[in-house]
Parts: structure tokens; sequence; C-alpha cells
């Protein structure tokens, strides 16, 4: 069977469960032959540069005009008429790819991808089935198109919503949950006593996970810090992804640095060095200019046992050794923390999907929010010496959690592939 997965690189979260889609059908279904596409750049260059960059720019410099557009797009407008013509353009180019590949059914984790073969189906007449996963854990009116035949969802929540708000037929809505890697399930992964033992942690002491990739460098270094007020035995693990100037930044502050200047600015100017939108927006916003350059002063003497990481593979080793994570509530690290039985402290979610997120968590007692860094301790402090708060949450996330997600989706599309043949 030939499975094509659409994506595009709007966030991680698509890619990543693009990839957590192939892994699992790779792995037990080798005569599968399953192709990632990203839908935007094969459309076209340009206009995935524009999308892509224009995405990050916007929840990175202005979140509250992009909460605006996020919540004026979920509605019936001009806007959503003018977003069809794009479809029309890109499914030009797509024709190429369908032709090549004669997929027998089409898995879309991004939902300009779904939009764009369903304006297909209609336009042109294939019959090739179509799954689109809903990859934020509410829905959103850019992933409704015609010619869909199956819809995913994360929860009952979303099935509910795509059903009563955008009038999708019920038979047409699977409760199945994100794509995770299978290694990020409770129990698949290494136990935690071994990997607290490669970090020459103590494993009978609990144990913070800090996932820092996208905060802002002043922001991480303040919670950190104010972590370090708690009056508990604890250890922590810091994870700042690709971000080099907050690795950076930590390592100095982890060697007793007095005083660090945070230029967030010209690493971020660097990353989207030909982005002439992002290099006005910034140097027109002289708010934005000093909310990203700031000097942060140590006020703490002596931290907790700490371990720092770059850019890491086993993300679910760490998430597996720990008790809590502190994180962004973006919808890769959220699925994949509510599949480890992770509680969760969210901070710093941007307006849309994000506040989405981390409104769910605290719904299904999930995980809790932290409005600013200056919380930090009494929040994670209050669940660090309560056993039983912390197992709560996690008893939670085991019921939130659909543990056989990738097997049900490759399940319905062969199901959607057969009915098509």
């Amino acid at each position: 069977m030939n499975i094509l997965i659409l994506t595009a690189s709007t966030g991680g979260g698509h890619n990543r469960a693009s990839s957590a889609l192939k892994s699992y059908i790779n792995r037990h279904d080798p005569e599968a032959n399953v192709t990632i596409i990203d839908a935007l750049e094969e459309c076209s260059s340009v206009l995935n540069f524009t999308v892509v960059n224009g995405y990050k720019a916007l929840v990175t410099l202005t979140p509250g005009l992009f909460g605006a557009m996020y919540k004026s797009s979920d509605k019936k407008s001009p806007l959503s008429d003018t977003v069809s013509i794009i479809y029309q353009q890109c499914a030009k180019s797509m024709q190429s790819i369908m032709n090549e590949l004669e997929p027998d059914v089409i898995i879309s984790c991004h939902p300009f991808a779904g939009a764009i073969i369903g304006y297909m189906k209609e336009k042109y007449g294939y019959k090739v089935p179509v799954i689109t996963i809903v990859t934020d854990f509410l829905p959103h009116r850019a992933y409704i198109a015609n010619g869909i035949d199956a819809y995913v969802t994360a929860s009952a929540q979303a099935k509910e919503i795509l059903a009563s708000r955008y009038d999708i037929d019920r038979d047409r809505i699977y409760d199945y949950g994100h794509p995770v890697f299978e290694r990020f399930y409770e129990g698949n992964g290494r136990k935690r006593e071994e990997v607290l033992a490669e970090l020459k942690f103590d494993p009978k002491k609990r144990t913070v996970l800090i996932m820092a990739g996208s905060f802002g460098v002043t922001d991480i270094l303040e919670i950190y810090e104010n972590l370090q007020t708690i009056d508990a035995d604890y250890q922590i693990i810091v994870i700042t992804g690709r971000n080099k100037k907050l690795y950076d930044a930590f390592n100095e502050l982890l060697h007793n640095a007095d005083e660090i200047v945070t230029e967030d600015e010209p690493e971020l100017l660097k990353r989207f060095s030909g982005d002439n939108v992002l290099r006005f927006m910034y140097n027109q916003s002289e708010i934005v200019r000093e909310k990203l350059t700031r000097t942060f002063r140590r006020t703490i003497d002596d931290h907790k046992p700490t371990r720092l990481f770059y850019f890491i593979d086993n993300v679910d080793d760490y998430m597996h050794a720990s008790d809590l994570i502190v994180t962004k509530p973006g919808g890769l690290t959220t699925s994949e923390s509510i599949a480890s039985a992770l509680p969760m402290v969210v901070f710093k979610a941007y307006p849309g999907q994000e506040e989405q997120n981390a409104a769910l968590l605290v719904e299904n007692k999930i995980g809790v929010i932290m409005e600013s860094s200056s919380e930090a301790a009494r929040i994670v402090g209050d669940l660090l010496k309560s056993t039983g708060k912390l197992d709560e949450m996690r008893e939670n996330c085991r019921r939130f959690v659909h543990k056989n997600s990738c097997q049900r989706i490759y399940e319905l599309a062969k199901e959607l592939a057969e009915k098509k043949g």
C-alpha cells in the first residue's frame, strides 16, 4: 500500500506527528511504502518561506496579534476566501506528486495540506481517501475542508467541537489521539532508576525536567533561580534544545557567573537572517528591543543538583525519569508529556493553540499554569511536596492518553483504502 503523509513546518508538532506515524508503519508493516512530503515547500518555496517565517515572527514578536488572527480565522471571513485561492494554486503543484506516487491513502498532519488535497479531490476528481489529523488539542476552522474522509482528534472534547461547531458528521470523527513515538508511552522507555544513575542523580529524590528551548533566556534563568528557593531536596534536568544562546547563558549561571547579559535579539535575527519583515518589526519596536535585551543578575549562591543538555534525541528517557516538567504548552511537548504520564507546569503560552492547550491541561487536571517566573517556587514546590497531587495528575494523564494512536490511525487508513479499492 502506498501512503502519502503531508506536513508543513509551521511548528515542530506537525513534522513530529508525521515522523511518528511513518516510524510506526515502517516497523509494523515493512511492505508499506510511506512517503512524507512538506506540502507548503512542494507547492512553492516562496510561499513556504513566507508562511513559516511569518508564523515564527508573529508568535515570537507579536503574540497578541497572532492570537487575534488565530481567533479571527476561526470564522467565515474574506480572509478564508483568500486562503482558498492559495489552495487552488498549490493544488496545481501537487498534481505531479499525486500522479507519481499514486497513493492509496493520504494522511494530512497540517490543515493547509488537508485543504489542498480536499480541493484537488473536488476539482480534479481524485478518489483517494484523506485522513486529517487535528494536531492541535482543540480544532480550528482551518482543518475543515471538503473531500476529507476522516478526522482524527486528540480527545472526546475535540471530537464534540468538530461535530457541534463545524457540523462534521460524527461517524467521520475518530477520537484516536495524537501520533506519538511509541518510546514515549509509559513503560516503553528505560527505567527511571537507570536514567538517573547515568546522570549521577539520586533515584530517591524528586526530579524536575525543564524543557526550555522556546523560552526567552531571561525567563528561564529567572524560573531556575526562583526554583532554588524551594525548601525541598530535589534535582533538575534542563534541556535547551537548539537554543544555543540559552544553553550558553545557562552554562554561565551554573558556573557561578554573577551577571549575564541576555541579548536574545541577535540570535533571533540570525535565525531568520533573510526575513526583512522580522527585522523591520524588531527595528520599529522599542518595547520589543527592551524586552529582548536584559541583564540577569544572580541572587542565589547555591543551586540544586542540575544537569544541562543542548539538543538531544532521547527526550523520552528524561521524561520517564522525571516527576514533573516545566515547559511551554506546545502540541508536541504536551502530547509526549501526557504519553509519558508526566505532570506539567506550563508557562508563556502563546495566544491561540498554546493557550487552548494550557486550558485543556488544567481542565483535565494534568497540568498547572504558571503566570510568571516569580510563581515557580510556589507552584513547583507545592507539587513536589504533595505526593498525592502528583500521583493524581499522573493518573489523569493515563486516562487522557490514547496508547495505540498510531496503530489505530494506520488501521483506519487501511480500512479506507480497501473501501476505495
